[in-house]
């Protein structure tokens, strides 16, 4: 018995030394380092009037300057939305300003998907148009220049089309669905490029 609890008190004994010595060696290494932990801020996007805002589909877009794309609830109520939808729109986020990108004439809701170092921005946009094939708005590919300005990027031949990506040299990498539905209605890829005249 009485060796029982000798080699329990010099388990513990030496438990208490390593453990000692560990948070000492920890200490001193630690306290004769610079803090080399990154930190974050957290930083509140807002909103266009809403009550939601995200960054977007795929995953958070921010580019190298710390702009930040997204979609944003403005106040307004979604009217093709059977619950409660707010219409949403597009956005851009720099330097603390909260930009709403718009849509395209006759357009509710808009979608940011990519952005590249020039401050272009492509997604896509409703146009006021009801989809004959599903019946719900029509949506196609735009592109956002710095200004503001928005274009439509039309279709590669369907009702709607979607823009993927774009890079620095404004390529853009559309999405656009074919004209019939059923079990062959599918999207097709394209690639649309900026030509100089």
């Amino acid at each position: 018995m009485k060796t029982k609890a000798s080699a329990s008190f010099a388990m513990a004994a030496l438990f208490s030394l390593v453990t000692f010595s560990a948070q000492t060696a920890a200490q001193t290494q630690t306290s004769s380092q610079p803090n080399s932990h990154v930190r974050y801020k957290l930083i509140d996007l807002g909103t266009l009037g809403g009550p939601n805002s995200t960054e977007g589909h795929q995953a958070p877009i921010v580019s190298n300057s710390g702009a930040v794309i997204g979609i944003a609830d403005t106040l307004l109520p979604d009217p093709a939305c059977p619950s409660d939808c707010f219409i949403g729109h597009a956005f851009r986020w720099e330097k603390g300003v909260l930009t709403d990108l718009g849509t395209i004439p006759g357009g509710n809701n808009s979608d940011a998907v990519w952005l590249n170092s020039l401050g272009q921005v492509v997604g896509e946009s409703e146009n006021g148009v009801i989809d004959p094939l599903v019946g719900v708005p029509e949506n196609k590919a735009v592109l956002w220049q710095k200004d503001g300005q928005i274009t439509d990027l039309g279709t590669l031949g369907g009702n709607g089309s979607l823009a993927l990506a774009i890079n620095n040299a404004v390529t853009r990498v559309p999405l656009a669905r074919r004209r019939y539905a059923g079990p062959r209605d599918s999207g097709r890829a394209g690639r649309i490029r900026h030509v100089d005249k």
